[in-house]
């Protein structure tokens, strides 16, 4: 009996090939339909992924948009987004579920139904995925100071046409978000700041009478032998032919002229230090008398188009002092005098930020309470401490280098800003739009809550 069942039982080991094949028969089918199954749902996480970045951006927009108040509409809007966004997709069956808002709270339950390819052979043709997303909007109380370069080499290659441009998309931005809550503030600069005329009897400014300055003279009365004289000058880097006639000249009698010395709202730099603080403390501020200087700064505004209207009233003239600019954005942004931000109905817990935009190093440095001399370092220096400064006050700061060569200026406007992410290096106009665009897509950002 043993010797039957051994034998029997070899019988079985040799003759193995039409086990084998049922065998393989069987992994196959297994085989095929685990692959099927993976492909199936890697395209359902795929699926997934593309519903979630969806219905987080529906949230936003619903969050926002009070009027997508019905599941139809933010049907409508998510499937237009979808479509949109991943045009050419199939299979796409978008529902939103659930809509439910909550103060600034908005959250959607959405769901996409998409085909299957192999798991049908299991009996199963499409699959459900879904997703929920909570988005939170609350217009933010905010305080922005535009501070902009204004200076002569910004009427180079239309530069203060394109930052015109820019600046006024941003401030677009901000006036599509109806927030009462949100204020800006110009504040254009070249070596000097204007602090307007208007200003002049203001108890922190020490601006000296006007006075009739007088001068002997001669008219020319007669030239001979004028020849041409080549001649080179620069202004804020710019360097221009100012070649000019050269004669040998014959003066009449000498009389005196006179010609009144006034403000046009021009300020310079207190001593002492003083001229890194934003607050009077009783520290007047000089203001000086027939020097010329940028437009006039405007204080913060919730009206965007006073805001654009000064934008676009810019001109440039003079030569480069950052620190100026700097520290009048400070203080359009401070709640002390001289401009003070506080305000009716302002609300004390608000951001404040400042955006600084400049095309060149800093061509001028302080002397005394004029900006005068030539001392780019101690000009570098004067920067960064008023950057810190600002800071320190809570400040969040952006700066963009608008086609800028200088290394040194370039590193400095990465130093100034808050963090390394609010620093733009703009070589061209289309890279100042999307510096611009930046800043205040960071600024209205909404929020995706965890």
């Amino acid at each position: 009996m043993k010797r039957t069942f051994n034998h029997i039982a070899g019988q079985y080991r040799t003759e193995t090939s039409g086990n084998v094949a049922m065998m393989f028969a069987i992994c196959l089918f297994f085989l095929i339909g685990g692959l099927a199954l993976a492909v199936d749902l890697s395209n359902a996480y795929s699926a997934k992924q593309r519903l979630q970045s969806t219905t987080d951006a529906i949230a936003l927009l619903a969050a926002k948009d009070k009027t997508l108040d019905t599941n139809a509409k933010v049907t409508a809007a998510a499937q237009a987004l979808y479509d949109a966004t991943y045009p050419g997709s199939t299979g796409l069956r978008i529902n939103i579920k659930d809509v439910v808002r909550n103060g600034d709270q908005v959250t959607i339950v959405s769901q996409n139904n998409i085909d299957t390819y192999f798991s049908s052979i299991f009996g199963r043709s499409d699959l459900d995925v879904g997703v929920r997303s909570t988005a939170v909007f609350a217009d933010k109380a905010m305080d922005i100071a535009l501070v902009l370069d204004t200076t002569h080499s910004m009427s180079e290659n239309n530069k203060i046409g394109n930052l015109k441009s820019a600046a006024n998309g941003l401030l677009d931005t901000f006036d599509d978000l109806n927030n009462d809550n949100l204020r800006v503030a110009v504040v254009p600069f070249s070596e000097y700041v204007n602090v307007g005329t208007s200003r002049r009897n203001a108890k922190w400014l020490d601006v000296p009478e006007d006075k009739e300055v007088c001068r002997m003279t001669r008219d020319v009365t007669s030239r001979s032998n004028c020849r041409r004289v080549k001649r080179t000058c620069t202004n804020d880097g710019v360097t221009s032919d100012c070649s000019y006639n050269q004669c040998d000249k014959t003066y009449g009698a000498p009389y005196e002229t006179c010609r009144t010395a006034t403000w046009k709202g021009c300020v310079g730099s207190r001593v002492g230090g003083y001229d890194e603080r934003a607050v009077f403390n009783g520290r007047k501020i000089p203001g000086l008398n027939n020097v010329n200087c940028a437009t006039e700064l405007q204080t913060l505004n919730k009206n965007m188009t006073t805001a654009k209207a000064t934008v676009s009233g810019l001109r440039t003239n003079h030569e480069t002092y950052i620190p100026a600019g700097i520290l009048w954005g400070w203080r359009t942004l401070d709640e002390s005098v001289p401009l003070s931000s506080n305000g009716p109905n302002v609300k004390k817990d608000r951001e404040k930020v400042m955006i600084v935009m400049t095309d060149g190093e800093n061509k001028r440095s302080k002397n005394g309470k004029f900006h005068n001399s030539r001392d780019v370092r101690a000009a570098n220096a004067k920067t960064d401490s008023l950057c810190s400064e600002a800071k320190r006050d809570k400040v969040t700061i952006y700066t963009i280098a608008y086609d800028v060569n200088d290394t040194t200026t370039k590193t400095m406007l990465n130093r100034c800003a808050s963090d390394s992410s609010k620093f733009f290096d703009a070589s061209n106009a289309s890279e100042l739009n999307k510096a611009f665009k930046a800043i205040g897509d960071a600024l209205t950002e909404l929020r995706i809550s965890a």
